[in-house]
């Protein structure tokens, strides 16, 4: 099958969905290599990391790759060697059963060994063996990507996460509490859907924070009483994540073009394209193209913008909200 790529801001269920097919291919008896955060911490690190990770199945490792293990262990490891030797470990885990490579924070990656993984993924899955792929990252992956020669990954199965619609939210809110025999009343699943704005990390809090408060309080159902007790609770777990991104963008030293990127976006009479809303941003900022195109590009991995139908929106339209309060 082609590979697949999630594109989505952090807290927007990428790593949940590669958990749901982690779980669902081990039922399957295929082999499972999850790789987060592959970059060389140390000399040699991270391609280590990565066949170790493949040769993680004791079973596997003794009948198909004995003496594999210790060529990868070598600090210096020619790039030749490094690309022999997956080969092999992959094509002798490929013998013995199918097998999914889920490769998690993508844009994170060492991109010698992103180039190398995907050019010799390409090749085993055009030569049709049981070999999936699921990437996933931020929206920094894109560009991230580019930088690898790897065209094939253009052909790519591409899922963009970000806002639900207001039956999914609600359709995750519920189904949880009746799988348990837990009957919510409709009027406390719409005040914990206005918690969320339709956000998939925000769902996942207000879930956990009404089904504490009905363990808390020792009852089996879920009034609009019960909720509005778990509602400061959420607030604060919902400002403990605006202050986090806020601090990324502090640490990037962005928060005066965060500040105007929100002012554009809001005083526009209709939403606006990437590249006008780039241009605005050097007009007001005092920045070439490229200078505005390179801010635009971390404020959209950063989690501050999003976009919809092709044109730039707030990625979380709260956090706005959160902007312009700590600016006051």
């Amino acid at each position: 099958m082609s590979p697949i790529k999630i594109i989505g801001p952090r807290g927007s269920g990428k790593t949940t969905l590669l958990a749901c097919a982690r779980n669902m291919a081990r039922e399957k008896k295929i082999h499972v290599i999850r790789c987060p955060h592959m970059k060389d911490v140390a000399p040699g690190y991270a391609y280590r990391t990565l066949v170790e990770r493949m040769l993680g199945d004791d079973e596997i490792e003794k009948t198909t790759s004995r003496g594999l293990n210790k060529v990868v262990k070598a600090e210096r490891t020619t790039r030749i060697k490094k690309r022999e030797t997956y080969i092999k470990v992959l094509a002798a885990l490929l013998r013995k059963k199918p097998v999914l490579l889920l490769l998690d924070e993508a844009v994170h990656y060492d991109e010698e060994l992103l180039g190398m993984i995907l050019q010799e993924n390409q090749q085993f899955i055009s030569d049709n063996l049981p070999l999936a792929m699921i990437i996933a990252g931020t929206p920094a992956l894109d560009k991230h990507l580019s930088k690898v020669d790897a065209t094939f990954i253009n052909r790519s199965e591409d899922i963009y996460i970000n806002q639900l619609s207001a039956e999914a939210v609600r359709e995750a809110l519920r189904e949880p509490f009746k799988k348990r025999k837990v009957k919510v009343d409709a009027r406390a699943l719409e005040l914990m859907a206005s918690w969320t704005n339709n956000y998939p990390y925000f769902i996942q809090i207000a879930g956990r924070l009404v089904w504490q408060a009905m363990q808390q309080a020792d009852r089996s159902t879920v009034d609009l009483l019960l909720t509005q007790e778990a509602e400061p609770t959420m607030q604060k777990a919902r400002d403990r994540y605006y202050h986090k991104v806020y601090t990324d963008i502090d640490r990037a030293k962005l928060l005066d073009q965060a500040e105007q990127m929100v002012d554009i976006i809001e005083s526009a009479d209709k939403a606006l394209a990437m590249r006008n809303v780039r241009q605005r941003l050097g007009e007001v900022a005092s920045l070439d193209e490229d200078q505005a195109r390179e801010v635009f590009d971390k404020l959209f991995d950063l989690g501050l913008i999003w976009l919809l139908d092709g044109k730039v929106a707030p990625a979380l339209p709260s956090f706005f909200d959160y902007i312009k309060r700590q600016r006051n």
